[in-house]
């Protein structure tokens, strides 16, 4: 799917495009809030400042994506790629990230407060420089209000 008819079938209201083939597409600055995106093949995509609010990403890979100042607050990120992603500035505020890959991910100054499944995400090599942590005792409960969506 290209850029132009997603905008276009979220435009008319659609709202479910799980396992859609996003491949390398650009989009910046414009809003998918509540977008279902589970399963979606994101790969390498440039999502820049992209407003993904309450959005389900569940499962969906987005490796060596480009979520620069990104709005992924409340959305779920439960078991989603996103090894060498540039997430910097991207605000994650009550997203779950349970069994999310982050492996080589770049979380500079990423907004990661009150972060659910924090501790079960993967970690390896991810660049966590000046972004804002969950408190200690948020990030280490497991699964608290992540609620895993069926695909």
């Amino acid at each position: 799917m290209r850029a132009d008819e997603l905008l276009r079938h979220y435009q008319r209201g659609e709202r479910d495009f799980r396992g859609v083939n996003l491949r390398g597409i650009y989009l910046r600055d414009v809003r998918l809030q509540g977008v279902n995106l589970s399963c979606a093949d994101l790969r390498g995509a440039s999502l820049m400042s992209v407003d993904f609010t309450g959005a389900n990403l569940h499962r969906a890979d987005l490796s060596r994506s480009f979520l620069i100042h990104a709005n992924l607050s409340r959305t779920n990120l439960t078991q989603a790629n996103l090894t060498k992603a540039f997430l910097i500035l991207a605000n994650l505020h009550q997203s779950c990230l349970t069994e999310a890959n982050l492996s080589q991910a770049n979380l500079t100054k990423a907004n990661l407060f009150k972060v659910t499944g924090f501790a079960e995400a993967f970690l390896d090599q991810t660049i966590l420089t000046r972004a804002s942590l969950p408190p200690r005792s948020h990030h280490l409960s497991i699964g608290e209000n992540c609620g895993r969506s069926e695909v």
